[in-house]
């Protein structure tokens, strides 16, 4: 029998992480474009989703009571323009351009209390550029009880403010309200701002 010596294997040298190596800056970059890739399918995915929602019907009642916007009917009772913030010191909500503001009753003509949901609100300019009610906004603007933000009872007319965050050279002309995402809306012409 021969005796021969125990050799280990060959050693090599494996880079680390802390030596900032190229294996480091490999992973890293691999991450980092996962991550552009996801992001870029992400955003596509959301211009997909807009592109291909179909614009919603609108019809002008002309009597509230044959209104498509649901359970409720509306009365925009004044539109002013030009105020710049709304809120307490410290809190303010400030307007990009201006918040003209919608003075509005909604009554409740269904047997059963329904929310009316300040965000599904819009109105239109002579372009026809639609805008969105500034919810942090309205929030202050009623606090009252009741309010416009929450639940109406059966048979209830609430009034209330919704604000609306325009570009100060902008004539807004049609109000959309709707009594809900599943309802089509009403179209309602603007009063003259104050």
């Amino acid at each position: 029998m021969t005796y021969a010596p125990h050799r280990s294997a060959p050693t090599r040298e494996v880079p680390s992480y802390e030596d900032g190596t190229e294996v480091h800056r490999w992973r890293t970059r691999l991450w980092v474009a996962g991550g552009v890739a996801v992001s870029t399918a992400l955003v596509a995915f959301g211009v997909w989703a807009v592109v291909t929602t179909p614009a919603t019907v609108l019809i002008t009642a002309a009597d509230p009571a044959d209104s498509p916007a649901g359970v409720f009917d509306f009365d925009v009772t004044a539109m002013r323009c030009g105020t710049t913030a709304i809120g307490p010191d410290g809190l303010e909500q400030k307007a990009t351009g201006q918040f003209c503001l919608l003075d509005l009753t909604v009554t409740n003509n269904s047997g059963e209390p329904e929310s009316f949901i300040t965000g599904e609100q819009r109105v239109e300019d002579t372009n026809g550029v639609a805008y969105a009610v500034a919810e942090e906004a309205a929030v202050f603007l009623n606090d009252r009880s009741p309010s416009l933000i929450g639940e109406v009872e059966p048979g209830e007319s609430v009034t209330g403010v919704l604000p609306f965050d325009v570009p100060s050279d902008v004539h807004l002309r049609d109000a959309v309200l709707t009594g809900g995402s599943s309802t089509p809306g009403v179209r309602v012409k603007l009063p003259d701002p104050r």
